[in-house]
């Protein structure tokens, strides 16, 4: 008998299914990797929800042993497997464009936490309580700068991978948790392996790429189908996937994950806080600050490593009306499978605070820089036109004054814990809030005096304040001065926990003021 085709009435309606197909998952819980509860005469949960038939028009996999086949001479490069049993830890795996996702080679999520198991042997022999201290040192000293994970719910998904599911164990409707859980625990411990400085997590440097490559690997896996159903999570991953590659001296590629992260907040239309309406609220804060990070991210690259900025107010069509976080920190934590009571009973105190400030920061320096650029466009046409120097009209002096104003204002209200004076009472305590707050003074201060630096420079070029060269080189120097302040009062690891980035900033700062 053939296999039914696209035009076939068996590929339509589930009633007419052979006795083979009653043993099968149908075509779209196969690309998706979800378990499929198709039963004849009915179609499965994730068709039904989707208002699809159920189709089975995939061609079986082979039984038995594959045959190896022999690699073609004309063959220039050879992708890697969507898994492996070992990672190595000498080289991140560069597989950009991970193959189709193909049903009977896939790897579950427990295979791949064993394989990790075994690759992390030399290190610990239980993975479970290593993974917990890894969760311990990023919401300690990272997760004041990018909270974007829920960590009670984090936690309690943990526990799904210290035991297999019972017989009565049911993933009806999760669909691709444990692989998402499994992607999302292992990029947290490579973001906190590859960031945190060596007196803060000794073993990081051993067991950074094996984390990393074991969640792209994994993101791999399931690329396709997450692609079509994004969330939350799917730009967290890649944001972190981003600044680990970065700490690891591959800026390029780095900024290509980083776009796919940007790419999956502009389809998935987060500059609209329309789009967060029906969501579940963790869920929805979760989005919106992942787009939130993504945008600070888009501004950090564009002032640092010289990259376009792709995500402004003037980049769509309806601007930007996202609001700013809220704290979660104190909601109940995401029930997660075999956790249906939930043991976890972390309270975290929010710091959303810091993180807000951040963000306005980012976005009155961003405001500020788009409006220089436009009128230096501006200027320029004038100059193509006329022989004579184009000059600044009143109105856009005035204009441009009001967003340097908003600019080098907007941290004025800063609660006092947040305030640079308060670095020599907060830095002999040792509490677990006073470090977040450290953690993102030095974050505050160190951007605000390099974007005030970056400013001045910009401004220098304007016909309008090329005649007080000499008050420019002045204030340049008070900045700098202001830099090296923060630098003296500020505990040295609170700079180190902000990244390599901010080193970069400070030497290329204070060498634009010389």
């Amino acid at each position: 008998m053939t296999s039914p085709t696209p035009d076939s009435p068996q590929s339509q309606y589930p009633g007419t299914n052979t006795p083979a197909q009653k043993n099968r998952a149908c075509d779209r819980c196969r690309r998706r990797k979800a378990k499929c509860d198709f039963t004849e005469g009915e179609r499965c949960t994730s068709c039904r929800e989707s208002g699809a038939q159920c189709t089975f028009n995939l061609p079986l996999a082979r039984r038995g042993p594959k045959i190896r086949s022999r690699k073609s001479a004309s063959s220039t490069a050879e992708l890697p497997p969507p898994a492996s049993s070992q990672w190595e830890t000498n080289a991140v795996d560069l597989g950009l464009s991970p193959p189709l996702m193909v049903s009977g080679g896939d790897v579950t999520s427990h295979q791949r936490w064993q394989n990790l198991s075994r690759a992390l042997v030399f290190i610990t022999n239980d993975l479970q309580q290593f993974v917990t201290r890894c969760f311990d040192l990023f919401f300690e000293y990272l997760y004041p700068l990018t909270p974007l994970v829920h960590e009670p719910s984090l936690r309690d998904s943990l526990s799904y991978f210290g035991q297999y599911p019972s017989e009565n164990f049911s993933t009806r409707g999760l669909e691709l948790w444990p692989e998402t859980t499994f992607t999302l625990i292992t990029a947290v411990c490579a973001e906190a392996a590859f960031l945190l400085p060596k007196d803060l997590f000794p073993e990081g440097q051993s067991v950074a790429d094996i984390f990393l490559n074991a969640s792209r690997s994994c993101l791999n896996q399931y690329l396709e189908a997450e692609l079509e159903n994004p969330n939350a999570n799917s730009i967290t991953i890649r944001y972190f996937h981003s600044n680990c590659l970065h700490a690891a001296g591959k800026p390029k590629y780095s900024w290509h994950i980083f776009g796919e992260a940007t790419r999956l907040a502009q389809v998935m239309q987060l500059n609209l806080e329309t789009s967060l309406e029906g969501l579940q609220p963790i869920e929805a804060e979760l989005r919106r600050r992942a787009f939130w990070i993504v945008y600070m991210g888009d501004k950090s690259a564009a002032i640092l490593n010289n990259r376009p900025i792709t995500i402004h107010k003037f980049s769509f069509e309806a601007g930007i009306t996202t609001s700013y976080p809220s704290g979660i920190e104190d909601e109940a934590p995401v029930l997660s499978p075999g956790n249906l009571v939930t043991n976890s009973d972390v309270v975290r105190i929010t710091c959303i605070e810091g993180f807000n400030a951040n963000l306005r920061l980012w976005q009155n320096a961003s405001d500020l820089l788009l409006e220089l650029r436009l009128m230096q466009d501006r200027n320029q046409q004038d100059l193509s036109m006329s022989n004579l120097q184009p000059l600044i009209s009143a109105q856009e002096k005035d204009r441009l004054d009001a967003l340097y104003v908003r600019f080098i204002t907007c941290l004025d209200d800063l609660p006092p814990y947040l305030q640079s004076y308060t670095f020599a009472a907060l830095a002999d305590e040792s509490r677990e809030t006073t470090k977040q707050f450290l953690i993102q003074c030095a974050n505050l201060q160190v951007s605000i005096h390099c974007l005030r630096m970056v400013i001045t420079q910009k401004l220098e070029n304007l016909p309008y304040y090329k005649s007080d060269i000499g008050h420019s080189d002045l204030r340049k120097t008070e900045i700098a001065r202001d830099m090296l302040r923060v630098i003296q009062e500020a505990p040295f690891w609170s700079l180190q926990v902000n990244g390599e980035p901010y080193k970069r900033v400070v030497t290329d700062r204070g060498e634009g003021s010389q």
